[in-house]
């Protein structure tokens, strides 16, 4: 096996005297000696961790560790399912409707670059922080992840410590997660990081003990990424699969980092591709990720890639047992009510577990969704911010009949605040949840707003089972994607 730590293999007793040992130089080590004897971490990562926390001695830092556990322990137990990060999709708003879905589905924010957070680190104005920070304010966002892009360790220390570290405890994440895996020219190329950073894995070592630091080791740090890049010999699996075993070992041996959301193909970042493109053409490669899972059990390993639905999420696990989560990005953007049933067939859940913030039905969800909708314009003013919250409902009756007419019936109650002022209309409208409410109940039957998760499954799986291929609601949203990022350059 590639690049295995000898720590891996060790016997129960061996670890234990590993742990006692390191227990008792951590008391007297610095956080430089932290950093520098990685080696050690390979495999203990988590423990290695936890000893690191509980023997500093600083002022302020007895409780890290309880934080930081408290965090992994949330971490661990959402992770079967994940929302990939997304530009421009996984804002607030669209994760606030998610929550509302599921429970327990981990949730990634959109990326943040870091060097925005820490250059207005130092303005007085907050506003723009709380706009690439904030989470939904009407129920807890519950276990979720911020997404942090960036190759310079200085500002992603500064970025993560803003993220963490919060005095007014404005937002509360689970995990910070550096982007190993975009491939768009603006972030790859010239941005030099993204999956650019795959060609680095000593880099991502340095970046990831950064981003620990910075949140005073009270937050658990989470890398996604690709199985490569085409300058690997992608061509030749188990080269393949040996050079993205050197990436996660190496960023794996600072102790920092056991936990990695990978997608199942190569970034191609020599070639013009859109990032649409790059999701696409380079061909799929699940057994890859299913190895690595098997041959790295120290480590969490999430897939992501192509996967569209609760059956392929199940599938997924008959598969490989060993992986710890399946993302998912494309079919939870475009038809997102298909995953209503998660909390029930992934966590166990059932509806008397469940709590009052999990809708029963699609009305309920947007009965909910309208007071969160509220909030958010009296906060930061319809004319700004409409569009972006309406835009999070469009997709939840993609399939049903009418559905067109609804999700248009949105853009035109999106456009009223600018019509209004450039028309001069100074005309008292509904509240937007009400717009919300009426729309729904103008263009959709009693059956669509009032059916059930379990009654949609069903339909799905009948439906996911007679077409193989992959669900219209995917390649429109692909389509529609495409063109978007197209025109973006």
């Amino acid at each position: 096996m590639f690049g295995r730590s000898k720590l891996t293999s060790s016997s129960l007793v061996g670890r234990i005297v590993s742990l006692a040992i390191m227990s008792i130089f951590l008391v007297n080590l610095s956080d430089a000696f932290f950093v520098s004897k990685t080696k050690w971490g390979k495999s203990l990562s988590g423990d290695f961790r936890l000893l690191h926390a509980i023997n500093r001695k600083d002022d302020g830092q007895s409780s890290s560790v309880s934080v930081y556990s408290n965090k992994l322990k949330i971490l661990h137990n959402s992770e079967k399912l994940s929302l990939a990060p997304m530009m421009e999709y996984t804002d607030r708003h669209f994760r606030y409707m998610l929550r509302l879905i599921s429970k327990n589905t981990l949730l990634y924010s959109e990326m943040v670059a870091a060097n925005a957070l820490a250059w207005e680190m130092e303005e007085e104005d907050d506003f723009q922080i709380r706009r690439f920070l904030s989470q939904g304010q009407m129920a807890s966002e519950g276990a979720s992840v911020l997404q942090l892009g960036g190759s310079d360790p200085v500002q992603l220390s500064k970025a993560s410590s803003i993220v963490a570290l919060d005095e007014a405890r404005r937002w509360d994440y689970t995990a910070i997660n550096l982007n190993c895996g975009c491939p768009s020219p603006k972030v790859a190329g010239k941005g030099c990081f993204g999956a650019a950073l795959m060609k680095d894995p000593k880099l991502v070592k340095q970046l990831t003990s950064a981003m620990y630091q910075g949140t005073n080791g009270e937050s658990p740090i989470t890398v996604k990424c690709r199985i490569g890049t085409d300058d690997d010999n992608f061509e030749d699996d188990n080269a393949l699969y040996s050079s993205m075993c050197h990436f996660v070992d190496t960023v794996a041996s600072n102790g920092v980092v056991d936990n990695f959301q990978v997608h199942a193909r190569i970034a191609i970042l020599n070639r013009k591709l859109s990032p649409a493109q790059n999701r696409s053409v380079p061909p799929l490669k699940y057994h890859l990720v299913h190895r690595l899972a098997r041959e790295f059990p120290e480590l969490r390993i999430s897939i992501n890639g192509g996967i569209d639905s609760l059956q392929e999420v199940l599938q997924q696990y008959k598969q490989c047992p060993e992986l710890s989560g399946v993302m998912i990005g494309r079919a939870f953007a475009a038809a997102p009510w298909q995953f209503s049933s998660a909390d029930k067939l992934l966590y166990g859940l059932n509806a008397e577990q469940g709590t009052t913030d999990t809708v029963k039905h699609r009305m309920e969800l947007l009965e909910k969704f309208g007071k969160h909708a509220d909030r958010e314009e009296k906060i930061w003013g319809a004319q700004k911010i409409r569009r972006m919250i309406l835009k999070a409902i469009q997709p939840i009756f993609h399939g049903e009949k009418n559905a067109k007419r609804f999700r248009i019936a949105l853009d035109e109650i999106g456009g009223l605040p600018k019509k209004d002022q450039q028309g001069g209309i100074d005309k008292e409208r509904p509240p937007l949840s009400e717009m919300i409410i009426q729309a729904a109940q103008e263009h959709l039957s009693e059956e669509v707003l009032f059916g059930s998760p379990e009654e949609y499954y069903e339909k799905s799986f009948v439906a996911n089972n007679d077409n193989e291929e992959r669900s219209e609601a995917v390649k429109e949203w692909q389509k529609l994607r495409q063109q978007q990022e197209l025109s973006a350059y």
